[in-house]
C-alpha cells in the first residue's frame, strides 16, 4: 500500500509525466485522503483507548496540514474529560472537591480510586492531574517504584503532600490545553492498575 501511495505522489510531482498521469494521480490521492479521514472519524470513540488516542493524533496531524495557520483545538472541560472515563460499574465517576474521582473496579473484587483534578503550577502552567494514592511512603517500596517507573507510560510514582503528611501516589500531569478524553482514559486505566499493583506488592489492604 505504501509503495502504491509513494508512486502516486511521484507521478503527481513528476512534471515530465503527461497531464493525464498527473491528473489521475491527484484524483486517486484525493480519494485515499477522503477515505482515510472517513475511516479515522468513524473510530473516534473506539473502545480500545490506544486506538482512540492514535486516531485523535492522526486527525490533528491531518487538520494541521490542511488548515492554514496554527490549529486551535477547543479545550475540553474537566467534566468532559472525567465523564469520558465512565463505563457502567467498571469505572464510576463522581464529583470530588473541585475535580472528579473515578472508582475503577479491578480483578479479584479489588478497586482503585483515581482522581482527575485541575492544577496550576507556580509559573502559571495549567495542568490536569490524574493520580491515585498508593500508601504511606517507606524504604520497603522505593526500589520497587523506581523499577516500576521505567515501565509506566502514563505517569510515575511520586511523593505527594497532604494535610496529614506525605503519601505515595502514582501521578500523571497532562497540560490542560493538550488533554483529550482518550489521554485521560488511558492514564486512569494505567494509574489504577499500577497503583493497585503497588498496594498488593506491599501486602496492604485494598485501602485506596
Amino acid at each position: 500500500m505504501m509503495t502504491q501511495l509513494e508512486q502516486l505522489v511521484r507521478n503527481l510531482q513528476n512534471r515530465d509525466a503527461g497531464w493525464v498521469v498527473r491528473r489521475d494521480a491527484a484524483e486517486l490521492l484525493g480519494r485515499l485522503a477522503q477515505g482515510a479521514i472517513i475511516a479515522l472519524e468513524s473510530q473516534k470513540n473506539d473502545t480500545d483507548m490506544d486506538v482512540q488516542l492514535q486516531v485523535e493524533r492522526s486527525m490533528e496531524a491531518i487538520y494541521a496540514l490542511a488548515l492554514p495557520g496554527p490549529v486551535k483545538r477547543a479545550e475540553h472541560t474537566l467534566r468532559d474529560l472525567a465523564m469520558s472515563c465512565e463505563k457502567g460499574s467498571e469505572r464510576v465517576v463522581e464529583p470530588n472537591e473541585n475535580g472528579f474521582a473515578v472508582n475503577v473496579r479491578l480483578d479479584g473484587d479489588r478497586s482503585q480510586r483515581v482522581y482527575i483534578m485541575p492544577h496550576e503550577t507556580r509559573d502559571g502552567r495549567r495542568l490536569v492531574r490524574v493520580y491515585t494514592f498508593c500508601g504511606e511512603p517507606s524504604p520497603d517500596m522505593y526500589a520497587w517504584v523506581l523499577r516500576a517507573n521505567s515501565k509506566i507510560a502514563h505517569g510515575a510514582f511520586s511523593l505527594f503532600p497532604t494535610k496529614t503528611g506525605e503519601r505515595m501516589v502514582l501521578l500523571n500531569n497532562i497540560p490542560r490545553s493538550e488533554a483529550t478524553p482518550a489521554m485521560v482514559k488511558v492514564a486512569v486505566k494505567e494509574i489504577a492498575y499500577y497503583g493497585d499493583k503497588l498496594e498488593r506488592q506491599l501486602g496492604t489492604d485494598d485501602e485506596f
